[in-house]
């Protein structure tokens, strides 16, 4: 699913996936950059702690699209 057609509740669900995977210590990603872990790890979310597409960089939202990708996947084959 596509970042930018996500509500608030749906992308903050997502980010919670998406950082449980890569925090796991068997995960490792060479190709992100610093800012792009620190925007996953630690998002940007609005007072009641929700996480809005309009607040994540265009390089994260893809991120998070790639990474999303790889956890179906990895789901439907188990």
């Amino acid at each position: 699913m596509k970042v930018n057609t996500m509500d608030k509740y749906q992308l903050t669900k997502l980010m919670k996936e998406v950082k449980e995977y890569i925090t796991r210590p068997d995960v490792y990603f060479s190709h992100l950059r610093k800012e792009d872990i620190k925007e996953i790890l630690n998002p940007p979310t609005d007072k009641d702690g929700y996480v809005h597409k309009y607040y994540l960089t265009e390089s994260t939202k893809m991120l998070i699209e790639i990474i999303s990708d790889v956890l179906k996947k990895k789901s439907r084959s188990q």
